[in-house]
């Protein structure tokens, strides 16, 4: 070696340079020419100054396009700081080599993922002169990865889809989800089974207004039936409310359904609705209903029949008159009728009152409703030393209700005050309006007055403060002015009395 590096070339150079020079062109070559990962020298400032035929393939662009443009130029608008940051680590001398994975355009405007590695060039004082960059192209494993994940999102997807499937199949409430344009999203089980819809018929349509036969054409019946989704889509409001739904045969059946929001990062994105068939407990409601008022027409069968009784003696002593040729003769015979509207009016109530009904709400006089009430129990009333005072306002409007219920209600009420008052007194009875959506009743009486613990439980099934009530009283009045959407309250103080206080919301239709 040392001959040859002592010796001439013809040339005149020296042999050693030569090789040296010939080494350097053939290291170029192999390394850099020929390396089938994408290399580049470049500046300082981020400049490309010699690129390879494989960065030249990888990203579609010939030498004379590429040498001269920036490194942010190829590189993705999002990644343009990560060369940066792996340049900065080298240059400084913190790594020797750094690389991370980073996104390049192709020309054609297509996206490149590639692992680029920075490693600086100095010189013999160790002080850096360029970078050299290689990039190798993972794009088809990022292309497969992707393909992995979404792979598993579409599994995971199915996976919680069929998941949930089992839960709202497994749930014997029937439930069904509507999408923003009120279009079925699903359908369990239980409400195929409750309506005989199945999910494919109601792909597309909006199930409120199926199950509750509204009219396609009759726009006003849409938008009420349509309010209950509306305000849970709109609003978010969650509603709970009872309907009559149609089954596909044209069967209706009675529902408690509450509907609730489906929310998408706060975003509302649709509705789910749940309803139970309530027909057996409507049965059960309304037998309870029964019992309670034959208890009820018992109780005042006393009263009743001394009431009867008293207008039976006066005909009876006016018909023996009018045998013997008794004088005034139309004095008696009026007389007389009155006594027979007195027993035609009592004995009216009592049948209606008694009489099984379909429940039918209309529009009623509250006025009315509390005058046939004080009538039944009037006597018993005279009898126990009690009073009624009525206090009401003029024009009161009408209430949307089934007047036997509402009756049924009331003696209910009234005969407990009637029972907290054993020495007798005063009733108070007012009906007045409540702004211009209600109305309210008040019975106030002067009794012994509830503890606070027993108030809280009043409603209870057989919990009652009298030693031979059932405790059912309560229970049916508060759930008949529930169905009524109406409110129940009461306030009592021991030694002082007890207020009830009923409010129903109004109409103005009148009958």
């Amino acid at each position: 070696m040392a001959d040859i590096m002592g010796n001439q070339s013809e040339t005149g150079k020296p042999i050693a340079s030569e090789l040296k020079l010939l080494t350097n062109q053939e290291l170029y070559h192999q390394l850099f020419g020929c390396a089938i990962i994408a290399m580049a020298i470049v500046s300082l400032d981020g400049k490309l100054l010699l690129v390879n035929p494989s960065l030249c393939r990888l990203l579609g662009y010939t030498e004379e396009e590429l040498i001269g443009l920036h490194i942010q130029e190829i590189s993705h608008p999002d990644d343009v700081e990560t060369y940066a940051e792996l340049c900065e680590q080298s240059l400084r001398g913190e790594r020797d080599s750094a690389q991370k994975e980073n996104r390049y355009v192709h020309k054609d405007g297509s996206m490149i993922w590639g692992i680029i590695q920075v490693s600086s060039i100095r010189d013999t004082d160790a002080h850096p002169n360029f970078a050299i960059i290689q990039i190798q192209d993972v794009s088809e494993r990022k292309h497969l990865e992707h393909k992995l994940e979404e792979s598993r999102r579409s599994y995971q997807s199915q996976l919680n889809h069929n998941h949930n499937q089992l839960i709202l199949n497994a749930v014997s409430e029937g439930m069904f989800g509507i999408d923003e344009h009120y279009g079925t999203t699903f359908w369990n089980k239980a409400a195929e089974c409750l309506t005989g819809y199945t999910y494919e018929e109601m792909v597309g349509k909006n199930p409120y207004l199926v199950l509750t036969r509204a009219s396609g054409t009759d726009k006003d019946l849409q938008n009420k039936n349509e309010t209950v989704l509306n305000r849970t889509m709109i609003e978010g409001v969650c509603e709970c409310s009872n309907e009559i739904f149609y089954k596909k045969n044209g069967d209706s059946f009675p529902v408690e359904y509450m509907s609730s929001p489906i929310l998408d990062q706060d975003q509302i994105i649709g509705v789910v609705l749940s309803f139970i068939d309530i027909t057996e407990r409507q049965h059960s409601e309304e037998l309870l209903r029964r019992s309670d008022k034959m208890s009820l027409i018992g109780q005042l069968a006393a009263g009743v029949a001394h009431e009867i009784r008293n207008p039976l003696t006066t005909l009876k002593g006016f018909m023996q008159f009018l045998q013997q040729g008794a004088a005034n003769k139309k004095e008696y015979y009026d007389i007389m009728m009155s006594e027979l509207e007195r027993i035609e009016l009592i004995t009216t109530e009592m049948l209606v009152l008694a009489k099984p009904q379909f429940i039918h709400y209309q529009p009623k006089s509250i006025e009315n409703i509390i005058k046939s009430v004080i009538t039944l129990l009037e006597t018993q009333a005279i009898i126990s030393n009690i009073q009624f005072i009525v206090t009401m306002e003029l024009h009161l409007p009408f209430v949307h209700c089934e007047e036997n219920q509402l009756k049924q209600s009331f003696i209910n009420l009234l005969k407990n005050a009637m029972e907290a008052m054993p020495d007798g007194g005063q009733i108070d009875i007012q009906l007045f309006s409540v702004g211009d959506k209600a109305v309210r009743v008040l019975f106030q009486d002067r009794g012994h007055g509830i503890p606070n613990d027993a108030i809280a439980r009043l409603g209870e099934p057989f919990y009652t403060t009298k030693e031979k009530g059932t405790g059912l009283g309560i229970m049916i009045t508060h759930k008949i002015i529930e169905d009524h959407h109406g409110q129940f309250m009461i306030e009592s103080k021991v030694g002082e009395g007890t207020v009830v206080s009923v409010t129903l919301p109004i109409t103005y239709s009148e009958q």
